[in-house]
C-alpha cells in the first residue's frame, strides 16, 4: 500500500524555515530603505528661525560675526572703549545664558573657529604690532598668544602655529599644546614661498562665497612644502620640524606650487605651461608631466576639483586632470573662472556670469546667472547674490548631485557676518544683535 505524501506545509520545520527567509528578506529590504534615506538624511527647507541673542551695550566697529561649532555659536562684538565681548551660545536656545563669555578682550580686528580654539586677532598698533591670542572652545580662556607684525604671515595647521617672521626671514614652527617652539628655518623667499597642504578633507567645510573655509576639516594634514635655495623645493613635517625630502631645481620663484595629498604639483609661470606631479616623499621623481596645447596662455591657478582631480585655472578655461595619471578629465571654456568648489562628483564654480556647476565629464548641470556660491556641506551648496541689495535678499540652496534649488527665503543680514553648517544659520543683524536660522529638516519631519 502507497503512503500518501505530505504537503511541504505540513510539515513544522518547513513552516518554520519559510518564516525565518521571511523575516530575512523583510530585514535586508528594510536595511536597504534605511540605508538610502541616509544617503540623504536631511533636505532644505525654508529657513526656520530658531532665535536670537542680544546683548546691550554694543556699538560698530570690526569683529562682528557669528562662528558655529556644531550645536554652539562663537559670537563678538565691540562693547565700546576698544572692549571685545566674546560669548559662546546654544544654537537652538540662543536666547538663554552665553555657554561661557570672555569680556576681557581688547583692541580686537577680527576672530575666527578652528576645531577646539577660537583665535582671535588684535588690530594692528602704530608700529603694525598686533597679538594673535588662542582661546579654549570649551571655556573661552586664552591658553597662548603670539606677537607678530607687519610683514608678518602666519597659519594655524591643527595644532601647529606657522609664522613667517618677515623681519629676519624665518620660518617659525610651534606646538600651541605645548607651547614648544618646534623648529626656526630660514626662509628668505619671503612670506609667499611656504605652501600649506591641501586634502580632501578640507575640501568637504563650509566655505565663505569667496572660497575661504568657514571650519577646520576633520582630517589635517601636518606637513608644509617649502621653497629652498637652487630652485629646491623641501616637504617640512610639523611634528617634527625636520624635512620629509628635498629636490633641487624643481620650481622657479614665480612657479605655482600646490601640495594636494600625497603629492606636489608644480606649474610653470609662463605661456604654454606645464604642470608636473611628485610624489611629495620622492620628490626628485616626476610622475607625471603635462603640457598645455595652448602655447599662449598662461595658468593662473591648480586647485583641487575633485578627490582625485587637480584643475589648472586659465583666464577663459579650466582644464581637470587625472592626480594619479595627468590624463584630461575635461577641458571647459568658462570666462574668468575663480573660487572652484568641489562637491561629491560635481564642480561648482563662479563666472563672470555668475555660479555655474559641472558634472564630472565638464557638463554644465546649470547656471545660476547674478549668483555666487558657498559649499554648505559634502553634498550641497548655498547660493547667494554677487551684488548684495539693501534690504531683504533671497537664500538658494541646491543639491550638488543634480542641481535641484530651493528657496530658502529672505534675510536681511551682511554676509559677512554669517557662518552656515549643514544644519545651521547664524549671522550679525546688527550689533550686538545675532539671529540663528535652521536650514536643514529632518526627512521624517514630514516637512519636506
Amino acid at each position: 500500500m502507497q503512503t500518501p505524501r505530505r504537503s511541504l506545509w505540513l510539515s513544522r520545520r518547513a513552516r518554520w524555515s519559510a518564516a525565518v527567509v521571511a523575516v530575512l528578506v523583510a530585514a535586508v529590504l528594510a536595511g536597504a530603505f534605511v540605508y538610502r534615506l541616509n544617503q540623504r538624511p536631511y533636505a532644505f527647507d525654508r529657513l526656520t528661525r530658531t532665535g536670537e541673542a542680544a546683548f546691550p551695550g554694543a556699538v560698530e566697529g570690526p569683529g562682528l560675526r557669528a562662528f558655529l561649532d556644531s550645536g554652539r555659536a562663537f559670537v563678538g562684538y565691540q562693547a565700546g572703549e576698544g572692549r571685545f565681548h566674546l560669548r559662546a551660545v546654544d544654537v537652538d536656545k540662543p536666547g538663554e545664558p552665553p555657554i561661557w563669555t570672555n569680556s576681557a578682550l581688547t583692541a580686537v580686528e577680527s576672530f575666527s573657529f578652528a576645531r577646539g580654539s577660537v583665535i582671535v586677532t588684535g588690530a594692528p598698533d602704530t608700529a603694525g604690532h598686533r597679538t594673535i591670542t588662542l582661546l579654549n572652545a570649551n571655556n573661552g580662556v586664552p591658553f597662548i598668544r603670539f606677537d607678530v607684525v607687519a610683514g608678518d604671515r602666519w597659519e594655524l595647521v591643527g595644532k601647529y602655529f606657522v609664522r613667517y617672521r618677515g623681519a629676519d626671514h624665518k620660518l617659525v614652527v610651534t606646538d600651541v599644546g605645548t607651547q614648544k617652539e618646534i623648529a626656526t628655518l630660514d626662509q628668505p623667499g619671503g612670506a609667499g614661498s611656504f605652501w600649506l597642504t591641501d586634502n580632501w578633507s578640507h575640501q568637504q567645510v563650509p566655505t565663505s562665497p569667496d572660497g575661504a573655509a568657514l571650519d577646520e576639516p576633520l582630517t589635517v594634514d601636518p606637513h608644509l612644502v617649502r621653497a629652498v635655495a637652487g630652485g629646491g623645493i623641501e616637504v617640512i613635517s610639523l611634528s617634527s620640524g625636520k624635512p620629509d625630502d628635498t629636490a633641487p631645481a624643481v620650481a622657479a620663484p614665480d612657479d605655482l606650487v600646490y601640495p594636494y595629498e600625497e603629492q606636489v604639483f608644480v606649474a610653470g609661470s609662463g605661456p604654454g605651461y606645464r604642470i608636473q606631479a611628485r610624489d611629495r616623499l620622492k620628490l626628485d621623481k616626476v610622475q607625471w608631466t603635462w603640457t598645455s596645447p595652448d602655447p599662449q596662455v598662461r595658468v593662473r591657478s591648480l586647485a583641487a576639483c575633485g578627490e582625485r582631480r587637480v584643475c589648472a585655472v586659465e583666464e577663459h578655461r579650466v582644464t581637470a586632470l587625472d592626480i594619479r595619471t595627468g590624463e584630461v578629465a575635461f577641458r571647459v571654456d568658462v570666462d574668468a573662472p575663480r573660487t572652484l568648489l568641489p562637491v561629491g562628483e560635481r564642480l561648482m564654480l563662479r563666472d563672470a556670469g555668475g555660479a555655474v556647476l559641472l558634472d564630472d565629464a565638464g557638463e554644465v548641470v546649470r547656471r545660476w546667472p547674478g549668483r555666487r556660491a558657498a559649499r554648505l556641506d559634502d553634498g550641497s551648496y548655498l547660493l547667494l547674490p554677487v551684488d548684495v541689495p539693501a534690504g531683504p535678499y533671497t537664500w538658494l540652496g541646491v543639491q550638488a548631485d543634480n542641481g535641484a534649488t530651493r528657496d530658502l527665503g529672505a534675510l536681511d543680514v551682511p554676509v559677512d557676518t554669517c557662518t552656515w553648517s549643514h544644519m545651521y544659520l547664524a549671522c550679525a543683524a546688527a550689533p550686538g544683535r545675532f539671529v540663528f536660522y535652521r536650514v536643514r529638516t529632518p526627512w521624517y519631519s514630514g516637512r519636506l
